[in-house]
């Protein structure tokens, strides 16, 4: 609440710290900043009435795709749902989650809405993701009629980073997690996906080509 014109006066004051602001007189402040004068003076008091809001640890990360029109293309489907799924884990990831749950979303051109899940060992990994996702969608999408709405969510989120799957995982495996990750970091989400949930209306060329020269 200090702008640049506020801390002036005060410091031509004499005011440098809290403790001396808290000392002045209220009927001083309000003289000299108005409602603004009696709001410093509580907070540097440590007088606030605003109530407590409890924090909470996200629940669940999810994001959904309403299309300008209904649409049965089988392909269409499968390229969105990768799209999305791939989008959101790589935020479970950035924010060093991992998800124990997911769920599938499709609203049909009726306007009936329908959701399957499943539980899932601990992950924030593309190909496990993505491999339930399908299989979900799969055995949702049964009615074969318009679709105008398809949705992901990754649920049960708990702290962690990238678990290793001691079967079927290796090192090379987080190494090019991490070095997928790196370069979305650097160039943006959409400057890498996989094949199946490109759009084709990108012009990446140029990025692409100044992202291999580094490595020439």
């Amino acid at each position: 609440m200090v702008g640049a014109k506020t801390s002036e006066l005060l410091r031509r004051m004499g005011v440098d710290t809290i403790r001396v602001l808290s000392q002045i007189p209220v009927e001083m402040m309000t003289n000299l900043l108005g409602k603004n004068g009696i709001e410093l003076w509580r907070r540097a008091n440590g007088i606030d009435d605003t109530p407590i809001v409890p924090w909470h640890e996200q629940k669940s990360i999810g994001t959904e795709n309403t299309f300008e029109t209904d649409t049965i293309d089988i392909n269409f489907l499968h390229n969105e749902l990768v799209r999305m799924t791939e989008k959101i884990a790589f935020e479970l990831r950035d924010t060093n989650k991992l998800a124990g749950c997911i769920t599938v979303k499709l609203r049909y051109s009726d306007f009936q809405t329908e959701t399957i899940q499943a539980t899932i060992p601990y992950s924030a990994a593309d190909h496990v993701l993505l491999s339930k996702a399908k299989d979900l969608f799969t055995k949702l999408y049964k009615r074969r009629q318009l679709v105008r709405l398809i949705g992901v969510r990754f649920s049960h989120l708990v702290p962690g980073n990238y678990q290793i799957n001691l079967f079927d995982d290796t090192q090379e495996m987080v190494n090019l997690y991490q070095a997928i990750d790196s370069v979305k970091h650097k160039y943006g989400e959409q400057f890498l996906t996989r094949a199946a949930g490109y759009d084709g209306k990108r012009d990446d060329k140029p990025k692409v080509e100044k992202w291999l020269r580094q490595f020439k």
